[in-house]
């Protein structure tokens, strides 16, 4: 059998059988990470920073403010937080939502950073409307001229935020010059909105249908005004403006100052960057689905649904446009959901799916099966990107674990023997995050793990001697080194493994030589066995760049 060397280590494919893979690819890639061509491993997540524990989702404040220890948010529960652009902004206004968990809310470096645990405290996102129309009443008047009005009043708080109308008062018929009295406003409700004034409005017409325009502003605490026919202002701007659903999750920020949720079973969009605002109009309604989760990648808003995902795009809320694909790849994992840049990816039944500007299509397709992909308990999945990889962990009895695939080249999968609670990119740091119970850690960051690749199955014709000797070039020694002869009539594993002390059975039908490999000069393999299917593999904490293994020292010399 001619020389074998091992290089390239493309990740680890367990779709097709062993003896059938390319050379590059294995059957076992554990904590190896991509990139280099080289066999390395990833260095284990350092802790930064705590958190209380119980702990679902971590986000860092303090945008303008670069650290791994410092301002960190966190829910017990999932929650999707934009930090929606203001240039008025000076106190990194940040938006949140937990769906069921409580309504939409906002705060900002102010608030939330107050005291531990973060956030201190918020705001309630949007203005509630008032909960009645106002009473009026007309006299003083000495003209002849009548006219018909109509008024009604919004809620303002402390930053300008400007509730919908109340409904409009009864029509009133009153003297041109007549003092109108205003009463029944309604007092603001208690809570997290900061509301501290009134604005009335009325109609300019004799018409009730007209649009309102502004009169005056009062205080919160006054109930009572006039209309002393004052010069009429501006027309009322909120008629449309109903506060977010309470249930809104999965806050998404969009392009063009928009941002999106799911309420129901129906996308929601804000008003644009009135992001208190979200009028009823600006509603998509898919047919028969329910929409899981939400994912962005440039001017298209993917829809994951429990059935077949849609793209949305448009310029503006009141233009938005839903476009069901032909890929029937329902969402069975919410937190798995990922923009990519270049598309969305997330967890279905089948495997992990895609859509992008090249269409649909399955990312694991032809690196598992069905039962390869159920075997991950893809449901508990949860995943981020990084550098242009989807990086996810999941939960499988009780044990997390991960895995890395390369949705431009998915020749491989990189499995990871440890896994986390929750997640966070910090995209300015072009660092990771990671919770793991109460700590907060930078990804790949501290000590490195033990990286392991074993090679597809090698087949000779027919039973040769196994390999005399082996080489190892790598950054890092000592590493280990295994031999696998596979396939060995199970009377012969038993006899091979009494004889000689330095094999061991992994299987009944296998045995398996180790080795500590202290520099890259050739070594010696023992002998005494034949065997017609071979695997390699190497252990290592550093980069390992190729593994060679020869029946002669002739052979190891061509490498």
């Amino acid at each position: 059998m001619p020389l074998v060397t091992l290089s390239g280590f493309g990740g680890e494919n367990r779709a097709l059988h062993p003896l059938l893979l390319p050379e590059n690819i294995g059957t076992v890639s554990l904590n190896q990470k991509p990139g280099r061509g080289d066999l390395r491993p990833w260095n284990a997540p350092l802790n930064k920073a705590v958190v209380p524990s119980g702990r679902q989702t971590i986000y860092r404040m303090g945008r303008e403010a670069p650290s791994d220890t410092q301002y960190w948010l966190s829910w017990t529960t999932p929650v999707h937080v934009v930090c929606a652009p203001n240039a008025a902004d000076t106190a990194e206004r940040t938006y949140y939502s937990g769906g069921a968990a409580f309504s939409p809310k906002w705060t900002n470096t102010t608030m939330a950073l107050a005291s531990t645990p973060y956030p201190t405290a918020y705001r309630e996102l949007g203005v509630p409307a008032p909960v009645n129309a106002c009473m009026v009443s007309a006299s003083g008047g000495t003209s002849t001229l009548l006219e018909e009005r109509s008024y009604t009043y919004t809620y303002v708080t402390d930053i300008g935020e400007e509730s919908a109308p109340a409904t409009p008062s009864l029509l009133l018929t009153c003297k041109q010059d007549d003092t109108v009295t205003i009463i029944n406003l309604a007092t603001p409700p208690g809570g997290a909105y900061g509301i501290n004034r009134i604005r009335i409005y009325r109609t300019e017409t004799s018409s009730s249908a007209g649009s309102f325009y502004f009169l005056r502003e009062i205080a919160s605490s006054s109930l009572s005004s006039t209309d002393d026919n004052r010069a009429l202002g501006e027309v009322l701007p909120t008629v449309t403006w109903t506060m977010p659903p309470t249930d809104l999750s999965f806050l998404t920020g969009l392009w063009n100052g928009m941002m999106a949720g799911i309420s129901g079973r129906s996308i929601r969009f804000c008003e644009a960057y009135t992001f208190y605002a979200w009028p009823e109009a600006y509603e998509i309604l898919p047919s028969n689905a329910q929409p899981v989760a939400l994912a962005s990648f440039g001017q298209n808003l993917v829809m994951l649904t429990n059935g077949n995902p849609s793209i949305i795009t448009g310029g503006t809320p009141d233009a938005m446009d839903e476009s069901p694909i032909e890929f029937y790849q329902a969402c069975i994992a919410p937190a798995s959901a990922v923009g990519m840049g270049h598309g969305v990816a997330w967890a279905s039944p089948d495997g992990l799916a895609y859509v992008g500007q090249g269409g649909a299509r399955m990312l694991t397709e032809g690196l598992m099966t069905r039962d390869d992909w159920q075997a991950l308990n893809p449901s508990t999945i949860q995943a981020q990107v990084y550098e242009r990889r989807y990086l996810a962990t999941y939960t499988v009895g009780g044990v997390k674990k991960g895995f890395v695939i390369d949705p431009s080249n998915p020749q491989g999968m990189y499995f990871l023997d440890f896994g986390w609670d929750a997640m966070y990119l910090d995209d300015l740091q072009d660092a990771l995050y990671v919770l793991d119970g109460i700590n907060i850690q930078k990804w790949d960051a501290g000590s490195a793990k033990t990286v392991t690749f074993r090679s597809r199955q090698i087949r000779t014709p027919k039973p040769v001697p196994g390999f005399a000797c082996a080489e190892i070039t790598a950054d890092v020694y000592p590493l280990t080194f295994k031999l696998y002869a596979v396939g060995i009539d199970a009377a012969d594993v038993t006899k091979i493994v009494a004889s000689n002390a330095l094999f061991t059975a992994p299987t009944s039908t296998s045995i398996c030589y180790t080795a500590t490999v202290n520099n890259n000069n050739p070594f010696r393999l023992p002998g005494g066995y034949h065997a017609q299917v071979f695997q390699i593999e190497v252990s290592s904490t550093g980069a390992v760049q190729a593994v060679a293994v020869a029946h002669s020292m002739t052979e190891l010399a061509k490498v």
